[in-house]
């Protein structure tokens, strides 16, 4: 009695196709993003814009939390004088 091969299918993606990292925005590119998300805006409006280090702190973990990062907090400082000014 014959045996049947078992069909195989053989795998054609390379180690490096699996090991492919999502896109990464640069700093400055999500600075635009997180500058036009409006997320800024609503921070300064829900302060009355005024905030203490904490509050700052807070912020800059829900940017983390949202991927906005790399990112550079020191122009997101900016930004928030920026609107607090307006």
């Amino acid at each position: 009695m014959k045996m049947k091969k078992k069909n195989t299918v053989k795998n054609t993606c390379t180690k490096a196709e699996y090991k492919k990292a999502p896109d990464v925005c640069s700093k400055e590119q999500n600075l635009r993003k997180l500058a036009k998300s409006g997320k800024l805006e609503c921070f300064v409006r829900k302060n009355k814009g005024c905030w203490n280090h904490q509050e700052w702190l807070v912020l800059c973990a829900e940017i983390e939390e949202e991927c906005y990062e790399p990112i550079d907090f020191d122009q997101v400082g900016l930004i928030l004088e920026n609107l607090k000014a307006e």
